[in-house]
């Protein structure tokens, strides 16, 4: 692993985790109205991830071409 891609999913991993730790002390305080905020994150991150994940998968398809096409210029 790379070390962008190590930098990346440790970025996103504690994005979640912070995400998922807020979560639970919101539920636990005083206040559980403020729920909204963390859900919130947690909906930034699935989306985040999908977005990581497609850009993996175009980059992946994109070098398996041009391996394929050497006459490709770009």
């Amino acid at each position: 692993m790379n070390k962008l891609k190590a930098i990346n999913t440790v970025q996103y991993s504690l994005q979640l985790l912070t995400a998922l730790l807020l979560l639970y002390f919101t539920i636990n305080s005083d206040s559980p109205e403020r729920v909204a905020i963390p859900i919130l994150l947690i909906f930034g991150w699935t989306l985040g991830f999908a977005q990581r994940r497609i850009t993996r998968k175009r980059v992946n398809r994109l070098r398996k071409n041009n391996r394929k096409d050497v006459l490709h210029e770009g």
